[in-house]
Formats: structure tokens, C-alpha cells, sequence
């Protein structure tokens, strides 16, 4: 249930990252459309995004949202515990993403992953855990830049009884992210 809850909003955050303008109905805002340009590398194996990304608020949850260019349910997202993009750079930590029924309202911890539903009944997802590392939020005027290099993403460990699972082969393992980032606040 709970994944199916995540597939459901990052569905929602490919919305939000393909406006190039600011929107308010129903809680849904972002900033204008920034780059992605994201690798995870697992397995020997590379999966990548690009396309668009930036600040989003969407269902009372703020995070940075990206979804690939060619495929819209091929998305990457981050969650913070913070109303609005910090003025000044800023590290937060990543941990491991809650349980549906759990939050964590620490504004130094973010949760991330990326998800893919193919087919309308697979899915391929990496989500962060405790060790996953940290990420900067650099931050020149309204300019805000992500370097993802280093970060490790765990792998879907399947068990969903809604989505067959794609996390097999080299995507069975441990992945580590390269790639940025780049967008702006307003």
C-alpha cells in the first residue's frame, strides 16, 4: 500500500515538474523548470533521467521533483521536512524514507528515490536509506545547483502484490548516483 501511495505522488510530481510556472490551486506549487541530468549506476548497469526538474508543494509535501523527457512515469524526487527552499547553501541528510503511516519532521533529513511504472504494472525503484550520504543544496541567488555524486540508493526489494518488480539483474544491487541538478527559485 504504501508503495502504491509514493507511485501515486510521484505521478503527481511529474505534473508539477513539467509547469513552467508558479500554481497554487489545490496546494500544488512549483518554481520555473529547471535540468536533470541524473545517473544511477548499478550492477555495472546505468539508468539514467533527464529532462526537467524543480521545487515543488504537492499534496502538503515539498520536495525537488525531475522526470525524464521521453517518459513521464520515469521520475526522481527528494522530500524535505522545510516549507520553502533555503536562501543560503545548505547539506541535509538523507535517511531512510517512512513508513506511509510515519512522518519525520526533521528539517535536516530528506528521503529520495526514483521510480519507473512500466507497462501499468511494473516497477523499478531505488529509495535512500540511513547510510545513503548527504546533499548539498547549493545556493547563487535564486540559482539553486545539486551535485547527486556519491549518493547510494537501495534497490526495490520486491514483495509488492500489485507491481511485478524490476529491480532484478544488476538492478538487484546497490546503486550510486552522478549527475545535477540545476534549477531556480522564485
Amino acid at each position: 500500500m504504501k508503495n502504491l501511495f509514493f507511485l501515486l505522488f510521484s505521478f503527481v510530481s511529474l505534473i508539477a515538474c513539467n509547469d513552467d510556472g508558479n500554481n497554487t490551486e489545490n496546494d500544488n506549487t512549483t518554481t520555473s523548470a529547471g535540468t536533470a541530468n541524473i545517473t544511477l549506476s548499478a550492477g555495472g548497469e546505468q539508468y539514467k533521467i533527464n529532462g526537467p526538474c524543480g521545487w515543488a508543494v504537492a499534496a502538503g509535501k515539498k520536495y525537488i521533483g525531475a522526470n525524464d523527457e521521453t517518459n513521464n512515469l520515469k521520475t526522481f524526487s527528494t522530500f524535505f521536512n522545510i516549507d520553502e527552499l533555503p536562501s543560503q547553501t545548505t547539506t541535509y541528510t538523507l535517511v531512510k524514507k517512512p513508513a506511509w503511516d510515519q512522518t519525520d519532521t526533521d528539517p535536516t533529513h530528506i528521503w529520495m528515490n526514483i521510480t519507473e511504472i512500466r507497462n501499468g504494472n511494473s516497477l523499478f525503484e531505488y529509495t535512500s536509506d540511513n547510510s545513503s550520504g548527504t546533499l548539498k543544496l547549493v545556493v547563487d541567488g535564486e540559482k539553486v545547483s545539486v551535485d547527486l555524486s556519491g549518493i547510494v540508493l537501495k534497490p526495490n526489494p520486491g514483495g509488492n502484490p500489485i507491481f511485478t518488480n524490476l529491480n532484478v539483474g544488476a538492478f538487484s544491487n546497490s546503486g550510486t548516483l552522478s549527475g545535477t541538478l540545476i534549477f531556480y527559485r522564485d
